[in-house]
């Protein structure tokens, strides 16, 4: 949903539900099913972390962060933003990619009160189950069929991009339109157009950041049997890192003031003043504590690297914990 910054720029995240927008039983089956996913991705990363792979998915976490922060736009005044999830799961696997959007998502609703805590459920389902784990289900039986060479890992990618988003986009709107909040056939309706959209951007940075990978290193892409990817020198992550926050400062300045998806549906169907958020969260509305733009881009830059941080540090502590149990 939107929040507005003190001179009146906005940043949104399209599919992230506010507080509000959910019924109770729609919220408590999501937090159970994203529970569970959960759960069932920390195992099965967990046996594969070690120490080297913190840096690198602590830089992907920042990366999805920094990614989701702006918003460009679509199309009849609404915009939207890239999700990330099926990149990130070629490149690092299903479960791992799902535990990196998850951190995005849980960050976002709880630092910068974006994304609601009781639509928390949903929107881990959504952004890192249907985002994610189905893109990577999709690119897997796509490449299946095509085969693994560089051009065709990068069309079956750019495919599952682009469905996972469009996916992700129908799984909102129908937790909307069965929360009884809108009608279930303007709810998916909507999100699903806006999302084919989105898909298109989706499909094209996920197809050529693999292309890429596959021909020049295909030892940094998962490989879903043997040992795990390749990992880059330091340098080149920190390199990364200090990319990443320099383009999320700067294009959050001119990210996109239309309403996302969400907030489209939510205006013209009469429900967007049900909308809340946690305003007491640190960074609530993608401000620091200065005003005006350097302020949002003190707050975006400051997520980059808590982002990656936390993720970075939580990758090792399992990776240890796991270590010395096997010894």
């Amino acid at each position: 949903m939107a929040v507005a910054s003190d001179t009146g720029i906005l940043i949104r995240l399209m599919a992230h539900i506010p507080d509000g927008f959910l019924s109770a039983s729609v919220s408590a089956g999501s937090f159970a099913a994203a529970g569970a996913l959960t759960a069932v991705a920390a195992r099965q990363a967990k046996a594969r972390l070690d120490d080297r792979a913190a840096p690198t998915l602590g830089l992907a976490t920042a990366a999805v962060f920094a990614a989701q922060a702006v918003n460009f736009p679509v199309a009849a005044g609404t915009s939207g933003h890239l999700l990330g999830g099926t990149l990130v799961a070629v490149a690092f696997g299903p479960w791992a990619g799902f535990l990196v959007m998850t951190a995005v998502v849980i960050a976002q609703a709880l630092i910068f009160a974006d994304g609601g805590l009781t639509a928390l459920g949903a929107n881990v389902l959504n952004i890192a189950g249907v985002g994610t784990l189905l893109g990577y289900a999709i690119y897997r039986m796509l490449t299946g069929l095509a085969g693994e060479g560089p051009l065709r890992r990068a069309l079956g990618a750019a495919a599952a991009a682009y469905l996972a988003a469009l996916l992700t986009g129908i799984a909102a709107g129908l937790e909307l339109g069965l929360s009884g909040i809108a009608p279930t056939r303007l709810s998916v309706g909507a999100m699903a157009s806006v999302h084919a959209v989105i898909g298109l951007a989706e499909a094209a940075i996920t197809g050529l950041a693999v292309w890429s990978l596959a021909r020049k290193r295909p030892d940094l892409l998962f490989r879903a049997q043997g040992s795990t990817a390749a990992q880059p020198p330091p340098a080149v992550v920190l390199a990364g890192l200090g990319a990443v926050a320099i383009l999320a400062g700067g294009l959050a300045i001119i990210a996109s003031t239309a309403p996302d998806g969400l907030e489209r549906l939510a205006i013209n169907l009469g429900f967007a003043d049900a909308a809340a958020s946690w305003e007491a969260a640190p960074l609530a509305g993608y401000r620091a504590w200065i005003p005006g733009p350097v302020g949002m881009v003190v707050a975006v830059v400051l997520g980059v690297a808590l982002l990656f941080a936390g993720t970075a540090a939580t990758v090792r502590a399992v990776a240890r914990a796991r270590g010395s149990r096997e010894g």
